[in-house]
Order: structure tokens, then C-alpha cells, then sequence
């Protein structure tokens, strides 16, 4: 039988973030302009915190950066080599936490947004370029587990009604890090462009610190979320057993 109960020393948490070129005949007014089975877009890399949870929280912005790996196109060869570096540091977290849980738990990937971007952009890239076939990508795909805190962040904000939606990166900063912001992600064109690269680094790894801390603080607000409904709990007990007790002597 498979253990369930988590080792959280052998737990990864990989908080990353991507980023991505497109050139001018190939950008769009309004949505994800990137493609990655367009030859002519490029994966420009990205940074990775492989974040251990005994370890890895509530430690401060210099360390979550000197803790984090960055891996970038013109460090490389080509984008087949800077992707099939980015599988290995994926598939190394995988054999850690799978390996000390016989399967039964998983890496977490962590990011913003990254269920409808990030992550089905990367595993289309893994199969183009031969990294993994579609089988293999699949399945390497479904053996991870991913928290999007554009999703999980919904329940810390007032819904009006009962159209729940995914908030945004600059709703969810403006509500745990007040002052941050980020630009566009096709701001990072012509930062390319301009082969302003040191540029592209600072931001990425900004963005990875900037998610980490976003999960800590959303972590917090829903303990005390728990913490609210224990206490709710118990003094409802409590009253019940007024009741009960007032109705016997009324008896």
C-alpha cells in the first residue's frame, strides 16, 4: 500500500515563472500571443525556486533569491538545450518527492496564472522539440499537482456574487503587496529586443519572490479563516448546551 502521509523535507513546492518572445508579424491586441508551435516565438527561460516547506518559509528576500535557479536562452546553446535543462531541474524535484513517497505524493508547481499559460506552454514545448513524446508528456505532465494562486486566492477576496473568476496577478498584489507591480508580460519583447537581459532577470526573479510571498500570506489568511471557524464551532457547542441545559430545567 502506497503511504500517503507527506515527508515534508522530501515535499518540493517549485515556484517559477516563464517568459516568452514574440515578434512583431506574430503579436495580437488582446490575449496570449505566444504559441509555442510557432517556430518563429521563443522560450526565453525563466527562473525556479525549488522551495523544501521545512525550510523555504519565512526566510527573507535575499534568500528566496539565492535559492532560486534561473536558466536563460542566451546562456544556451539553443532553446532545445534550455528546455531539456529546465526538464531536469522538473524532473529532479519529481524523483525527490516521489521517491521518498513511493508516488503517493506529488511536486507542486506554483505559479500565477499558470494553469492556462506556463504549464500547458512548457509540456508543448517538451513534446516539439523531442524532449518527451506525447505519451511521456502526459504523463510527466499528471504527475505533478499545481496550485495557481490566481485560483486559490479567490476565497480571500469579496465575491458580490456567484460568478467566481480567476483573479489577476495585479488584483492579487495590490491585496498582499501593496506597491509592487509588474508590467505586461510584452513589455520583456523589447527588453529582448534591446538585449537588455540583466533587465529580464531582476523581473523574473522579482516575480518568483513576489509569488512565494503571495502563497505565504494567502496561506495565512486562510489559517485564520480555520482559526475563525473553530471558535465559531465552539461557541455554538457552547450554546447548545445552554439550551440544553435551560431546557431540562424548565422540565
Amino acid at each position: 500500500m502506497k503511504n500517503s502521509r507527506a515527508i515534508l523535507g522530501k515535499c518540493r513546492i517549485i515556484f517559477f515563472d516563464l517568459e516568452f518572445y514574440v515578434p512583431k508579424n506574430s503579436r495580437s491586441k488582446t490575449g496570449l500571443c505566444y504559441n509555442p508551435w510557432d517556430k518563429s516565438c521563443k522560450i526565453l527561460g525563466g527562473s525556479f525556486l525549488l522551495a523544501n516547506p521545512e525550510k523555504d518559509f519565512g526566510i527573507t528576500e535575499s534568500e528566496v533569491y539565492k535559492k532560486t535557479k534561473s536558466l536563460w536562452l542566451w546562456e544556451h546553446r539553443s532553446e532545445k538545450e534550455l528546455l531539456q535543462r529546465i526538464h531536469n531541474i522538473l524532473k529532479g524535484a519529481h524523483e525527490i518527492v516521489w521517491n521518498a513517497h513511493n508516488g503517493a505524493i506529488s511536486p507542486v508547481l506554483c505559479g500565477i496564472g499558470i494553469t492556462s499559460s506556463d504549464i500547458p506552454i512548457l509540456f508543448e514545448l517538451f513534446k516539439r522539440f523531442g524532449i518527451l513524446t506525447n505519451s511521456e508528456a502526459f504523463t510527466f505532465q499528471n504527475s505533478f499537482r499545481v496550485i495557481d494562486l490566481s485560483q486559490l486566492s479567490i476565497a480571500t477576496f469579496k465575491n458580490q456574487n456567484s460568478f467566481l473568476y480567476p483573479k489577476t496577478k495585479s488584483h492579487i498584489l495590490n491585496k498582499y503587496i501593496s506597491g509592487l507591480k509588474f508590467a505586461s508580460g510584452k513589455s520583456v519583447w523589447e527588453l529582448y529586443e534591446s538585449k537588455d537581459f540583466k533587465k529580464i532577470k531582476e523581473r523574473v526573479l522579482s516575480e518568483v519572490y513576489a509569488t512565494h510571498r503571495c502563497y505565504e500570506l494567502i496561506k495565512s489568511n486562510l489559517d485564520k479563516f480555520k482559526t475563525l471557524e473553530l471558535s465559531q464551532k465552539k461557541r455554538e457547542k457552547i450554546l447548545r448546551k445552554i439550551q440544553a441545559e435551560n431546557s431540562a430545567i424548565d422540565c
